[in-house]
């Protein structure tokens, strides 16, 4: 009987992803045609591929997939070309920007964030998935929990816990109705960054401890980029200023790094840049 925390949560994570993107397509009528996906898919998997032979290494084509489902669930552009170059940096930085043998930036995050600082064609839309889809993706994070371990999820669910408390503290002290947070929270934008962005495992801290600081530490940021510099898309920025920050926690509170499941259908280099 296979046991789930034997499978390779990029599959699961894949899956989700793949329905998002369909009833995104569909249902919200997302600007984004099979054409264009397809362009984006072979410039993620061409640099993939490329890179893994100029370092020798097996290519592993499920990171890469991974991070383009989320570009392709949270970036908006009005020239495709910006979407392959968000997917051309966010690859890229796995290879280049490393430190201890680990990768220090979630690639589709630092792939979104740069792209929207190049240039004013390209934006990010936290509120297009809306409410309808909030209870699909709250059970689908829970399925990932189940999956890759309530330990290494512990940078989502410190991230949730503390950015909920901080907006139920905001609205008491404002003086607002509890409804404003609770309807701030039920954002479906929310929980696709919480679940599939924050929670990569390859470039949060190894450490059970460190997760924790991590998560809330991206929590206290995107409020405060939010809430007080109003600064839109206050999250994207919040983790790619935070992530450097992995490298002192990790040397204050040690911990393993975390290797995909194993074995790997492409073999046992799977785990050094992926």
């Amino acid at each position: 009987m296979l046991k789930l925390n034997k499978i390779d949560p990029r599959y699961y994570q894949l899956l989700v992803q793949n329905g998002l993107l369909i009833w995104g397509i569909m249902a919200l009528n997302i600007p984004l045609s099979l054409g264009n996906v397809g362009i984006v898919f072979l410039a993620s998997l061409l640099t993939q591929y490329v890179l893994t032979r100029y370092y020798q290494l097996v290519f592993n084509p499920l990171s890469a997939i991974n991070s383009t489902m989320s570009i392709l669930l949270l970036l908006h552009v009005t020239h495709i070309a910006w979407m392959v170059l968000a997917i051309v940096i966010a690859i890229s930085s796995k290879f280049f920007i490393r430190w201890n043998n680990k990768h220090i930036f979630n690639p589709s995050n630092i792939g979104i964030v740069a792209v929207i600082l190049l240039t004013d064609s390209a934006w990010a839309v936290p509120g297009q998935w809306g409410q309808e889809m909030w209870w699909a993706l709250l059970l689908s994070g829970a399925g990932l929990i189940v999956i890759i371990g309530y330990s290494r999820m512990l940078t989502t669910i410190s991230f949730l816990s503390v950015y909920s408390s901080l907006l139920i503290l905001r609205s008491i002290w404002l003086g607002d109705s509890l409804q404003i947070p609770l309807h701030q929270m039920q954002g479906g934008s929310l929980l696709v960054f919480a679940f599939f962005m924050l929670s990569d495992p390859m470039t949060t801290p190894n450490s059970r401890n460190g997760r924790i600081v991590f998560g809330s530490l991206v929590a206290v940021l995107g409020w405060v980029l939010q809430f007080i510099y109003f600064i839109p898309n206050a999250f994207l920025y919040a983790l790619a200023l935070s992530s450097p920050f992995v490298v002192v926690i990790n040397n204050v509170f040690s911990g393993n790094k975390y290797q995909w499941p194993q074995p790997t259908f492409w073999g046992k280099y799977a785990n050094k840049i992926t």
